[in-house]
């Protein structure tokens, strides 16, 4: 019997003290909470009549009986309560057992992973540390289960015998699912590391590569290897990308389709991610059946704005790991230093990076390849002011050297691409194919074709092509023009060679150059300091080319020196084949230009307070005596222009004591160093269809200008010195005049006939027609028909045919010929056809490109 059952709360002990039956009642209901709460631990529920009891005693102490309407909803709620604690213990004991069961199995997990690991990775686990404790997993191994599975399919189906650089580490590392970030040099072997673990594992890989022509490229390669591989991109038929989706939807629901190979390798570029919800949707089935093997990002530095070739889609990709956090991420690329990595780990959403030779259980795996290719011959080759001497002299090169290989020409402009086609196919009958945006994606493919085959020598192309394009017999790259950066030429010079036989990197340079890709880049994020390093890079007639791309790398990029190690040389071993290193000491002399300095400044801080704007073409005339003698000034308040003073003549022996006693061409080095060491500055200023670059004083400047003639001379304050070449010894003008006709007649399409216009200085050739897009556009601009591919059916002469214009130019030392102040224009020109400067007579010949290159300063 129950406590409630015994008593009635009025009449309790026959006590008539009010306050006495409260404080009983009181403790009643304290008995009863307690059995209740008993009770419901024990798995006992409450007894109705003790609850109705209660609310009945605290009903009447209240003042109202059974018959109010709070007594219903009272009654109702504390069987709910009931109900309720009665279940919340049931989920206790049920949450007991389970923890029982979670910490069984928890210990059973354990146990099986370091089984499996033992097993997975065998010595490819690492040496116990300095504490007695085991190391990280060393995938640089042949020591992995999958190993002999491996090499028998990558030499069975790519012919390949053994692994190079770090391919046997990131295939580990893939085989394992791991994310991974992989840098190798261009030709290094980055498509290995994931085509060969696509074809040792279930499922399909999907490849994201930014440019149709790679795509076309890897298609081309592994179809030929007899292995499935797909594209799903613009180029792609409706047929074809149906029947595509329809075995990769066949793949996720686990059927066959008869007659059809399991699709292994399938390429895409950034948009269809991106712009695609249906594909998308099929990469979530896939993934949910586990049919989605990994993911790689081919050039994936391309996802960061702080890279040399940043792209607006590849930032739409860090969707994947929200998307696919089971599915191992695979980023590829051969130029990736500490801040781009970091920005794409960001926004790929991968782990901090562990190395791929002590990798813990859940980092992201890092590999990296020395990026010194010793099998390429990197040299500066003067590029004369005039376009005809140019393409004489890069037509000569070729004949000379490459003449029956494969090769390409980057050019900075789609205009230039047509122009040097033209040209190498005129005066060295070389076959040439032309490549850049306007180009359509069939004569891309077929310009792809006919250059592997070698139909096509030469293609003459803008920057993007040849990106991750796997033709190993690259002999040579020229550049026509430089870089904008020092990163971008290292990765297009590095498509040469890929077989890893001997091949030329060479860069047409000139310090003109300087100004168009100035004003191309000054909007850019880090725009101008990796211009500078290209053309620290291009201006060093002394230090090894090896040693130059180490340093820039791993200064302004902060990589390893021994990322420039080999196992024959160290990182700061000179490579011995250069044209620093093979070029003779008696070539190259060292002068003090401390003077000349002293006097650019003084003329350059003149204009300036005289309200005046010079470019450096302008300036490199003025410091010599040349180019009219003045200059244009404007007045205004506080830099805004409002009053055009008009010309204002320049008194050089009052402002700075006479002309600069140096030549054109070393002036025009002179200048390019002075920029790059901060005694001169450039400002921008964009009119409605160009960016001028004009000419200021940089911070260190005043080291200069403080002080007097007298100062200089008696040789206090700063002191610089330049390296020249030494000038060669000019060819008899006779023999040269005797040419000239003979070889103008020769051309198509040649000089303008006399009493032509002479073409303004802003009109130069290397100015018109830009092309600044560094965007994926449909990568293989190339044209394979009579216009684009030139000399199919003719062979190549066994010595260069070297020709001249039939007119003389005027003396070099009196006027440019071409403006190097260029400026990138905002709407190119729309003419297709190659315009030609009209010429202008000369007395005499000079010698451009035999004079100084490179220039030290030393305080």
């Amino acid at each position: 019997m129950r406590l409630s059952d015994s008593y009635d709360a009025d009449n309790y002990m026959g006590s008539d003290d009010p306050e006495l039956a409260e404080v009983m009642e009181r403790s009643r209901q304290d008995y009863e909470c307690q059995s209740h709460s008993y009770q419901s631990a024990s798995g006992s529920t409450l007894d109705s009549r003790a609850t109705s009891s209660t609310l009945n005693s605290q009903s009447r102490s209240q003042g109202f009986g059974s018959d109010h309407p709070s007594y219903a909803r009272m009654m109702e709620l504390q069987e709910n309560i009931n109900k309720l604690e009665t279940e919340i213990g049931d989920i206790d004991r049920e949450i007991g057992t389970l923890q029982a069961t979670k910490t069984f199995c928890q210990e059973n997990l354990q146990k099986a992973k370091a089984e499996l690991d033992t097993l997975k990775y065998g010595k490819g686990k690492g040496k116990a540390n300095g504490n007695g404790a085991p190391s990280g997993i060393n995938y640089d191994v042949d020591s992995f289960v999958w190993m002999g599975g491996l090499k028998n399919k990558m030499k069975e189906v790519f012919g390949i015998p053994s692994f190079r650089l770090c391919q046997r580490g990131v295939c580990n590392a893939n085989m394992d699912g791991r994310d991974i970030v992989c840098v190798m040099p261009t030709g290094g072997g980055k498509s290995l590391t994931y085509q060969l673990p696509a074809l040792m594992t279930s499922g399909v890989t999907l490849v994201i590569s930014p440019l149709l022509s790679l795509i076309s490229d890897q298609i081309m390669h592994l179809r030929e290897a007899g292995v499935e591989a797909v594209k799903l991109t613009g180029a792609t038929s409706k047929s074809e990308a149906e029947d595509i989706n329809s075995r990769l939807m066949s793949l996720a629901n686990g059927r066959d389709i008869p007659g059809k190979k399991e699709i292994k390798l399938c390429y895409v570029t950034p948009e269809k991610i991106a712009k695609s919800s249906k594909f998308v949707s099929l990469l979530q089935k896939l993934a949910s059946s586990k049919n989605l093997s990994r993911i790689v990002i081919d050039e994936a530095h391309c996802v960061s704005q702080l890279g040399h070739d940043f792209r607006p889609d590849y930032q739409k990709l860090r969707v994947l790991r929200q998307l696919f956090p089971k599915v191992p991420i695979m980023a590829l690329s051969a130029t990736c230093p500490p801040r781009v990595l970091q920005d794409l780990l960001t926004i790929l959403g991968l782990r901090p990076v562990v190395s791929g030779t002590d990798a813990n259980g859940d980092g992201t795996v890092y590999f990296s390849a020395p990026l010194y290719r010793k099998n390429l011959h990197y040299s500066i080759q003067l590029k004369h002011h005039e376009g005809s001497r140019v393409m004489e002299d890069m037509t000569a090169w070729i004949l000379k050297h490459h003449p029956n290989d494969s090769g390409i020409v980057y050019c900075l402009s789609k205009k230039d691409t047509e122009k040097v086609a033209q040209e190498l196919h005129e005066r060295g009958k070389i076959k040439t194919g032309v490549y850049h945006a306007d180009r359509s994606d069939s004569e891309k493919e077929m310009l792809h074709t006919q250059w592997r085959k070698g139909t096509v020598k030469v293609v003459c192309a803008t920057i993007a092509f040849g990106l991750g394009i796997d033709k190993g017999d690259v002999r040579f790259v020229l550049h026509h023009s430089i870089s904008k950066s020092l990163d971008g030429f290292y990765q297009e010079s590095g498509r040469a060679g890929r077989d890893g036989n001997d091949s030329d990197c060479v860069l047409f340079y000139r310090p003109q150059d300087a100004a168009t890709l100035s004003s191309m880049t000054y909007s850019e994020k880090d725009g101008q300091a990796k211009l500078h390093g290209m053309l620290s890079f291009a201006q060093d007639l002394k230090q090894c080319r090896k040693l130059q791309f180490a340093n820039y790398f791993t200064h302004s990029s902060q990589l390893s020196l021994n990322s420039w190690s080999t196992e024959e040389s160290g990182a700061l071993d000179r490579c011995g084949h250069c044209d620093n290193c093979t070029r003779p000491q008696d070539e190259i002399e060292l002068r003090d230009v401390t003077f000349a300095v002293w006097q650019i400044l003084k003329i350059v801080d003149h204009i300036i307070r005289e309200g005046g704007d010079v470019t450096a073409t302008q300036l490199a005339g003025l410091v010599r005596g040349t180019g009219g003698g003045g200059f244009n000034a404007t007045s205004g308040n506080r830099g805004k222009r409002k009053t055009t003073k008009g010309k204002v003549q320049l008194d050089l022996d009052t402002v700075c004591g006479g002309k600069v006693e140096l030549k054109k061409e070393e002036i025009e080095y002179l200048l390019v160093e002075l920029l790059l060491q901060k005694y001169l500055g450039e400002r921008p200023l964009a009119t409605a269809y160009a960016v001028n670059m004009y000419m200021t004083l940089g911070p260190l400047a005043t080291r200069f200008t403080r002080i007097n003639r007298a100062d200089v001379e008696a040789g206090r304050g700063h002191r610089i010195q330049v390296t020249f070449r030494r000038a060669a010894k000019k060819a008899g003008k006779s023999k040269e005049k005797e040419k000239a006709p003979k070889a103008a007649s020769s051309r198509k399409g040649g000089a303008s006939t006399k009493g032509s216009k002479s073409q303004s200085p802003s009109q130069a050739d290397d100015e018109d027609d830009i092309d600044e897009d560094y965007e994926p556009q449909p990568l293989f601009d190339s044209d394979i028909d009579d216009e684009a591919v030139y000399g199919e059916d003719e062979g190549l002469p066994d010595r260069p045919k070297m020709e001249y214009s039939e007119f003389e130019f005027e003396d070099e030392e009196d006027e440019d010929h071409m403006d190097w102040s260029a400026s990138y224009r905002a709407k190119p020109s729309t003419s297709q056809q190659v315009r030609r400067r009209p010429p202008r007579k000369r007395q005499k010949t000079g010698t451009l490109g035999k004079i100084t290159d490179v220039i030290e300063i030393s305080d």
